[in-house]
């Protein structure tokens, strides 16, 4: 039964996504470089550990590197190199993968907040 599901296709696209070479994220992951070629093209499976890493590195959740997330995109057409980064800064910033429940606001955010109202204003 195929499902469409392909690893190697979802972590070569998150990392061409990131500008990323397979050396770089194989440093990343503390692996030897050859492993990220051999994930991209199924040739081996990552262990549990390694998929959750790759998860935190990429900012995805772990079911939409196993193909089970379905996931929302934002088109980025129109924007700004600037204001893509600004959406990537804010999604690190806001982040908090063992935060239950919300906390106040700190001040890196509050600054990217302000980034985004003069960007997305002109």
């Amino acid at each position: 039964m195929n499902n469409g599901y392909d690893f190697g296709m979802i972590l070569q696209k998150l990392r061409k996504e990131r500008g990323m070479t397979q050396e770089q994220l194989a440093v990343k992951i503390n692996k030897e470089s050859s492993i990220i070629s051999k994930y991209e093209k199924n040739i081996q499976s990552p262990t549990f550990d390694t998929v959750r890493t790759l998860a935190a590195i990429f900012n995805v959740s772990m079911d939409y590197l196993s193909g089970m997330e379905k996931t929302t995109t934002i088109s980025t057409v129109s924007l700004s190199e600037n204001q893509i980064q600004i959406l990537r800064d804010l999604a690190e910033a806001f982040r908090d993968i063992n935060s239950v429940y919300p906390k106040k606001i700190n001040d890196e955010q509050y600054k990217l907040i302000g980034k985004i109202a003069t960007e997305f204003s002109k």
